[in-house]
């Protein structure tokens, strides 16, 4: 029976990379600013783009909707959000940022950048080009086995 040696597969590495970073990121939040994880990643979200549902948020910050709800709640009592009626269907909110999470853009960010030059310590920037390369050449090879798949699948029904 052959095994597969994970501590060997690069995908594997790369998760493993990516969560200690996220963690240590989480870890800095919380000290450094007192935010939750959740907290500060709908902070930068609505950053790049204001005014998303709160489904779409969960979506991009990888959260159950249901989970979403009451983080957005304290948030919203913090005074770092602001949740308004879609125009176009008030059944739906909308949330955006308040002016006193827009300053905690910046603390954010410093945290993500200060948390990066520690990550990438002792390694050459021509390294760091190569392994973005390499990655977004997974990641397309990637989308192209899935399109594949989600193309043979209609050819199916």
């Amino acid at each position: 029976m052959r095994k597969l040696d994970l501590n060997e597969s690069v995908g594997t590495l790369i998760a493993l990379t990516a969560k200690s970073q996220e963690r240590l990121a989480e870890i800095e939040m919380k000290k450094q600013l007192g935010l939750t994880p959740a907290q500060w990643k709908v902070i930068l979200v609505l950053n790049i783009t204001d005014g998303l549902t709160q489904k779409e948020i969960a979506e991009k910050i990888s959260i159950d909707g249901s989970t979403l709800v009451p983080v957005l709640d304290k948030m919203e009592k913090e005074g770092l959000v602001e949740r308004r009626a879609d125009a176009k269907d008030r059944r739906n909110n909308r949330i955006f940022l308040t002016r006193k999470s827009e300053s905690t853009v910046d603390s954010i960010t410093s945290i993500i950048i200060q948390l990066r030059k520690k990550v990438y310590s002792g390694i050459p920037e021509s390294e760091i080009d190569s392994a973005k390369n390499v990655v977004k050449s997974m990641m397309k090879n990637i989308e192209s086995e899935l399109n594949k798949i989600k193309t043979s699948k209609g050819n199916m029904s």
